[in-house]
């Protein structure tokens, strides 16, 4: 089955936790809208300040309905438990961990901007967690690039966020 909605989104390969997932983005997703409806009604403003985290309650209801049509997907591809070819990386593990201690750190002493570190960040996770495939190295560089100039923009220029410089 690769064509249609099954080869779209694929089927989960841990569906009974995908399920739990959506179960939990649902709750949070009602809590939120929930919450939302709390706020008072907007003076100048013509939407309001509850439309801000009730569409982001939409979305994260969407994105829910989505994990669990591919839990559905998984269970219905269900095939019995072959052991599957891991091996445990705590070095890649720590890697990342003093990778994030390093990115907050240099930001904190003011050593580089968030702008930098960010792509140095997300450059160098990538790779780690590529296991330095340079294929993986170059989409995580190019990915990388996107996140810290465009986040640098979209937080100082549209959301007026003061960012380290």
């Amino acid at each position: 089955m690769s064509g249609g909605l099954t080869g779209a989104i694929g089927g989960s390969r841990a569906p009974v936790a995908d399920c739990w997932l959506a179960v939990f983005v649902t709750g949070l997703a009602a809590l939120l809208w929930f919450e939302a409806e709390k706020l008072p009604p907007p003076f100048f403003d013509p939407l309001g300040s509850a439309a801000v985290p009730q569409g982001i309650a939409v979305i994260l209801l969407v994105l829910a309905a989505l994990v669990a049509l591919r839990a559905g997907i998984g269970l219905a591809q269900r095939k019995p438990r072959v052991p599957a070819e891991y091996r445990a990386r705590p070095d890649v593990a720590v890697g990342i961990v003093l990778l994030t201690i390093g990115y907050v750190g240099v930001m904190q002493a003011r050593l580089v901007g968030f702008e930098l570190a960010s792509v140095a960040f997300v450059a160098l996770a990538s790779a780690l967690l590529g296991l330095f495939e340079r294929r993986i190295m170059l989409i995580g560089l190019l990915i990388a690039l996107v996140l810290g100039f465009g986040g640098t923009w979209l937080f100082t220029g549209f959301f007026y966020i003061d960012l380290p410089r």
